[in-house]
This record gives structure tokens, C-alpha cells and sequence, in this order.
């Protein structure tokens, strides 16, 4: 009976030490082959250079070649379809935007869930959005803005670049929160909808940073306040929201990498590290800053909170504004 027991006890805890081994091993093989890293929107925007910067980087880290893969389409879904056709291996990533937070609000057709069936790796950079107008227009504030929206009683239009943009959320919210009633215009862009801005079609844009930027250094557009709770450094006499009475008020467009849900736990540490290390390389930096953007990097759970906050953020939002995505 005793020999029974002891070799029970042996068996459990060589099974034990299987158990724990294996983390360390799925470490160790990582990664075996080139990485995919795929971007759910066309080939060069920001989040698709930012994604070329950072894949030489991780790939220098990691030994391996990460190859960028551009699949845009329905709102990132096309993208996000094809790393889940992939296996939870850590050798296909997703680069992830706001959309990983809002898609099942927007699009609640879709066969797939993303806040379930992806898990944060680490958040690369965020963009505060610059609340831009046409040169001429009246008002000189946010505030003067809520007066004359509220003048208008509607009829007072904004633009964005499509409808369930973050553009688009951000005024509704901003709507929602001081109740100046204004008209969404949607384009087919944020590059068509600054253009109608500047011509004076359209008086307002909450247009990201990084994408307004240099409309707003030669004067073609103006900016009544950025929606971060600290001035940008771009644009350092922009005042924020929260200065001018919109207390709270914030609004990032954010990209980062996902993988799939199944991912080992290993595996996702091994890419994160990875991915904070290629995040320090002064090239990169240089890189945001001439987007006007500012890395996050961390750990997994830091970016995991941003897409868990701004799920039920934004979908409170698209709630209240009854907001649809065909």
C-alpha cells in the first residue's frame, strides 16, 4: 500500500512539474516561424506605418521576420476574421484600434465577439482629437460652440469620417454631455470630411490629432479645444475641454496588439516584453511624436482595461444615441 501511494505521489508530481513546465516551454520554442501582424485598414495611414515601425523592431527582438498584412474592410472585421482563422499560437497578431471595443455595438451582426475572442498583448500608442473648425466660423471656444449649437437648435452640422467613427462618438458624446443639439454629416473618410471643413461645408470636425495636424499649423482649419485632460504638446495654446468647463471630458483614438483568446499565457508575456522593448528604440518614439501621439506600452492588463472602459464608455453612448452601421 505504501509503494502504491508513493508511486501515486511521484505520478502527481511529475504530472505537476509537466504542468508547470509547459508555460516555460511554449516560452522557449516562441517564436518558431515569421509573425504575421495584420492591419484591418489600408496601406498607409497611421495605424498601418505605425505597424510597419513597430514589426521591424519586434522582429529584431523576437529573431524572427514580422511581416505586415494589410486586410482592410467592414470596419476591421474582414481583418479581425483572419487572425481568428489562424491558430491561438501567438504567430498571427491584430492590430487593434477603438473598434475592438465598439465593433460588437455597431455591428452586432457579427459572427464574432471581440471583446471574448481576443486578448490584449500590449496598447502601442493613443491620439487625443482636436475639436477643428473652419477658420471663419463664429465661435473662439467650446463654450461658444454649446451656445451657438443651442442657438441653432439642430441645424448646426459637424463632420466625421463615417458613421461609428470615433470622430462620430466623440461629438455624440460631447453632445450628450452638454446638450447642444448638432446634425451628423458623415464622409467617406476623415480626408474628405477635413476638405469639407476647410471649404466651409461643414463648420466642425473632432477629428484626430495626428490626422488634422497639419491643417491646423498652416492655418487651413482651427482648433476651439483638444479632447485630452493635458494640452497636447503640438499644439500647446490649445486649451482642453476639461479647462473650458467640459470637466472629465476625453476622448483617444488608440491602436495596439491582440491576439487570439486560447493564446498561451507565455506566449502573450514573451510579445509583450517584446513589444515594450521595440516601443523604447529612439526611432520609434521619434515616429510618435511626429504623430502627434504618445506610446502606452505596459503590461497586458494596462490595455486591457483601455478596451474594457471604453466598451461600456462608448457603448453607453451608441445607446443613447440609437447609432447604427449598416
Amino acid at each position: 500500500m505504501q509503494d502504491m501511494n508513493r508511486r501515486t505521489a511521484v505520478a502527481a508530481l511529475l504530472a505537476l512539474g509537466a504542468a508547470c513546465g509547459a508555460p516555460a516551454a511554449w516560452a522557449q520554442d516562441f517564436p518558431s516561424k515569421p509573425i504575421r501582424l495584420v492591419v484591418p485598414f489600408p496601406a498607409g495611414g497611421p495605424s498601418d506605418t505605425t505597424a510597419r515601425s513597430i514589426a521591424e523592431g519586434l522582429g529584431k527582438v523576437l529573431g524572427q521576420p514580422v511581416v505586415v498584412e494589410n486586410r482592410p474592410g467592414a470596419g476591421a472585421i474582414v481583418g479581425s476574421e483572419a487572425v481568428l482563422g489562424q491558430p491561438a499560437d501567438g504567430h498571427t497578431l491584430l492590430m487593434a484600434s477603438n473598434v475592438i471595443a465598439t465593433g460588437k455595438w455597431l455591428y452586432p451582426q457579427m459572427n464574432f465577439d471581440p471583446m471574448k475572442d481576443f486578448r490584449a498583448v500590449a496598447g502601442v500608442f493613443r491620439s487625443p482629437h482636436q475639436v477643428a473648425v473652419t477658420p471663419g466660423f463664429q465661435a473662439k471656444g467650446i463654450q461658444d460652440l454649446v451656445a451657438l449649437a443651442k442657438q441653432q437648435d439642430g441645424k448646426l452640422n459637424y463632420a466625421s469620417g463615417g458613421s461609428g467613427t470615433m470622430p462620430h462618438l466623440g461629438a455624440e458624446r460631447f453632445k450628450q454631455l452638454t446638450g447642444a443639439p448638432m446634425t451628423h454629416i458623415p464622409y467617406r473618410g476623415s480626408a474628405p470630411a477635413n476638405t469639407a471643413v476647410v471649404a466651409g461645408e461643414v463648420p466642425v470636425h473632432f477629428d484626430i490629432e495626428f490626422s488634422v495636424g497639419q491643417l491646423l499649423k498652416s492655418g487651413r482649419l482651427r482648433s476651439l479645444g483638444v479632447t485630452a485632460l493635458k494640452r497636447s504638446p503640438q499644439f500647446p495654446d490649445v486649451p482642453t475641454l476639461d479647462e473650458q468647463g467640459i470637466k472629465g471630458f476625453e476622448l483617444y483614438s488608440w491602436f495596439g496588439i491582440v491576439v487570439r483568446t486560447g493564446t498561451p499565457d507565455a506566449v502573450i508575456a514573451r510579445l509583450n516584453q517584446a513589444l515594450n522593448e521595440a516601443m523604447d528604440a529612439p526611432e520609434f518614439k521619434q515616429r510618435l511624436a511626429g504623430l502627434g501621439a504618445e506610446k502606452i506600452g505596459g503590461a497586458p492588463a494596462v490595455f486591457q482595461k483601455m478596451i474594457n472602459d471604453d466598451y461600456q464608455l462608448w457603448g453607453e453612448v451608441i445607446r443613447k444615441a440609437n447609432i447604427k452601421v449598416d
